[in-house]
């Protein structure tokens, strides 16, 4: 399959998606503690590592519970950004900017937002899952319970980070007449780490060993 993306600062281009689709494990990304400001990494982290912190680790649990007691939208925002530990999927930093990047991971997070109640979600969460064009490395639901976040492969060989979060938005807008956040196409866009025993992970991360990670 071939994505068509238009950008308007360049002429149409072409991306071969089935290049994309090599099962080849991501690199490493930078783990943040909380609270959202900080801005210098706290460890460098793995798919695996992440996967055992968002379904075993109890403070994640614990914040998560909170978080979705919370009916104020004010109050939850300012909650999730002094309780809730954060990953830069995107790449290992010096510090928590763009022009930070140390190394890009060949991951690219996206994150959908108000998706609806428990049964949208998970009936999206088989789609994605099964999605032929892109490998989902992690598929877990957001801290506010109504959203879903989508970690995929992409291939840098091919185009650049920017580039590829085009293409990823309308694939999805088209496929799933999904929205994703902006925001997303900034490399280091961070994302915080809830709870979620139902997360999914790539069934070849399951086959490594287990490492206690935090």
């Amino acid at each position: 399959m071939t994505i068509l993306i238009k950008n308007p600062a360049t002429p149409l281009q072409e991306i071969n998606k089935e290049a994309s689709c090599t099962i080849t494990k991501p690199g490493r990304f930078s783990f943040f503690r909380a609270p959202a400001k900080t801005v210098m990494p706290y460890k460098a982290a793995d798919i695996k590592g992440v996967y055992q912190y968002i379904t075993l680790y109890s403070p994640a649990q614990s914040a998560t519970n909170a978080l979705r007691a919370i009916d104020d939208p004010k109050q939850a925002r300012e909650f999730k950004a002094s309780h809730f530990d954060f990953v830069c999927f995107s790449g290992t930093f010096i510090y928590r900017k763009d022009d930070g990047l140390i190394q890009h991971s060949g991951l690219l997070c996206l994150d959908f937002d108000h998706v609806g109640n428990r049964f949208v979600l998970w009936e999206l969460r088989q789609r994605l899952i099964a999605d032929p064009f892109f490998t989902t490395w992690l598929l877990f639901t957001s801290p506010s319970g109504d959203g879903l976040k989508w970690v995929v492969s992409i291939d840098l060989n091919l185009c650049d980070h920017r580039t590829w979060f085009r293409a990823l938005q309308n694939y999805v807008r088209s496929t799933y007449n999904l929205e994703t956040d902006e925001k997303c196409s900034n490399v280091s866009r961070t994302c915080f780490l809830p709870f979620d025993g139902n997360c999914y992970v790539h069934p070849s991360i399951l086959n490594e060993p287990d490492v206690c990670p935090f």
